[in-house]
């Protein structure tokens, strides 16, 4: 058995030799997608040399990186010819699962990372079940399923575990919600950096109040530009009105005797009321109006 860094990468034993790095290839299966910045790693090695020879495997035109792709980066970067490996034999199932239990014990990937990897695992190299991924990397099932989850959340949420604007914990209460709200709560929790127990507390206010989304949700994120215009004529519409209701009072005071004439025109004030009214309505219907604010007590 070997054990490189506290990872076991094979049942058989590996050998340790220093191989030329043009003959090394990185991995065809990597676990991470972003190797990040080298800089750092790149001053460490030349400081103090490879204090971790990486792992690699035989393939047929040299090697192949199992553990280690930002350490061989690292060292093409300062131009070093040679470096230390452990040489093992592994199929592309073990090997890639050697590269995702040394990331996960060094805590490389961000949770977004883990879960395509996770995902990578089951179904696209279909290399096992999600039980079997858990054994393996020495997770539960369930932390393996919710990781997967994770990527059935919105962009905007996923970005904020990447940059560590939130926390998968906070961001799992989320999957209890519909999509459609899922982004435009998945907002207010970035923008907050709302802990769970606040998250938790908004999602049951949403439940328990079926018209939440109706009166604050929708309208205080609308961005259609053609509801604003539809707005901006309705109120427009509400102003004339409002005058012609003006003069009419006007000239119903200015003609108190003329019953003809008073008839006739509050005939046509009547109408007016029931435009207006009917505008009010639809201003309600398309949110954009009286938008009270959501709170978190």
């Amino acid at each position: 058995m070997l054990i490189v860094e506290g990872v076991v990468v094979s049942p058989l034993l590996g050998v340790l030799e220093e191989i030329e790095i043009s003959k090394i290839r990185p991995s065809s299966q990597p676990v991470r997608e972003d190797l990040g910045s080298l800089q750092e790693l790149a001053t460490s090695i030349k400081e103090k040399g490879l204090l971790h020879p990486i792992v690699v495997r035989h393939v047929r035109d040299g090697f192949e990186v199992v553990a280690g792709n930002r350490r061989l980066e690292a060292c093409k970067m300062l131009g070093i010819k040679q470096i230390p490996c452990h040489i093992v034999e592994l199929d592309d199932k073990e090997a890639y699962e050697a590269s995702l239990i040394e990331n996960i014990q060094r805590k490389t990937l961000d949770p977004i990372e883990e879960a395509k990897a996770f995902k990578k695992y089951v179904d696209e190299y279909g290399y096992g079940s999600l039980s079997e991924l858990a054994r393996k990397i020495g997770k539960s099932h369930s932390y393996v399923s919710r990781r997967i989850a994770l990527l059935t959340l919105p962009k905007n949420v996923q970005d904020a575990l990447v940059r560590h604007r939130t926390s998968p914990s906070v961001a799992q209460e989320l999957l209890s919600l519909d999509e459609g709200l899922r982004e435009q709560i998945g907002e207010f929790v970035i923008k907050e950096r709302a802990t769970v127990e606040k998250v938790r507390r908004v999602i049951k206010r949403l439940k328990e109040e079926k018209n939440v989304y109706e009166l604050w949700l929708q309208p205080r994120l609308v961005k259609d530009e053609n509801l604003r215009k539809i707005e901006r004529a309705i109120d427009k519409c509400l102003s004339s009105l409002k005058l012609c209701l003006m003069r009419i009072d006007d000239v119903l005071n200015s003609f108190e005797e003329d019953w003809m004439l008073r008839e006739t025109l509050m005939r046509h004030r009547v109408g007016i009321h029931e435009m207006i009214d009917n505008l009010i309505k639809l201003k309600k219907k398309q949110h954009l109006i009286n938008i009270p604010t959501l709170t978190t007590t």
